[in-house]
């Protein structure tokens, strides 16, 4: 089954083993040469056939050096961020338990990220298939978007794909397929349909009665505050070995 976010991690603080969420780029330069410099917030709505829905959301901020994702706290907890920083080849997990703010940094590995390959990639290089324009445009979040139809064995997909954001609903999506053994779904999914941009509102109806997805891009803003980034008040953890 699709599942456009990943489930909250847990931590143990008196013994933080942090297998998951490691993030890794064959180059510093891939990120550093990422064409999109501001942040946004994803929402999903996920409708299950029963009748059941949830709905996730979750922030990204896309630095000139540093990418960070943050989920927002449930029931009152803390959020959780991750900050990616190819430069030092590190990824750190911030969050807060029992009003103790800690943390920790792991290196960057291909082994703990799937995702790694649609990450990484330069923008306008991932897989490409004729694209079904409807001729129907419209604008959100003041970029002009045209409707796109594409299909793959498990869904129908309508999208509305900016035309003026170089970056890639894969590699968005692929900052979530981080951990080991994490499956690559979302993302691969997106290379079927073969949209390389970047669709602000997109409705995915299953083929095969499972929940239909719904998808917002929201809150667009073309600068970053660098305090996202930052690791000040946690006490980080780095693992054996390391």
């Amino acid at each position: 089954m699709l599942t456009l976010l990943s489930p909250r991690p847990t931590f143990i603080m008196t013994k933080l083993l942090p297998s998951v969420l490691v993030l890794f780029f064959t180059s510093a330069a891939h990120l550093q040469a990422a064409q999109f410099t501001g942040s946004f917030d994803l929402v999903a709505l996920q409708e299950y056939p029963n009748g059941n829905e949830r709905s996730d959301t979750i922030s990204y901020y896309f630095g000139e050096n540093q990418t960070a994702m943050v989920l927002p706290g449930r029931g009152g907890d803390p959020e959780f961020r991750l900050v990616f920083d190819p430069q030092a080849a590190t990824i750190t997990g911030l969050f807060e338990m029992n009003g103790r703010k800690g943390g920790y940094v792991l290196p960057m590995t291909e082994e703990q990220w799937p995702g790694m390959h649609e990450a990484s990639r330069d923008f306008g290089s991932g897989p490409r298939t004729e694209q079904d324009y409807t001729g129907e445009e419209k604008e959100i979040e003041g970029h002009r978007c045209r409707e796109v139809l594409a299909e793959s064995d498990e869904y129908r997909a309508r999208m509305c794909v900016a035309v003026d954001i170089p970056l890639s609903i894969t590699r968005v999506l692929s900052y979530q397929s981080v951990g080991k053994g994490k499956a690559n779904e979302e993302a691969a999914l997106f290379d079927q349909f073969g949209v390389e941009g970047l669709p602000l509102e997109l409705f995915l109806e299953s083929k095969q009665g499972k929940a239909n997805v719904t998808i917002r891009l929201v809150n667009f803003s073309v600068t970053v505050d660098e305090s996202v980034f930052g690791t000040e008040g946690h006490t980080l953890a780095v693992p054996n070995g390391q």
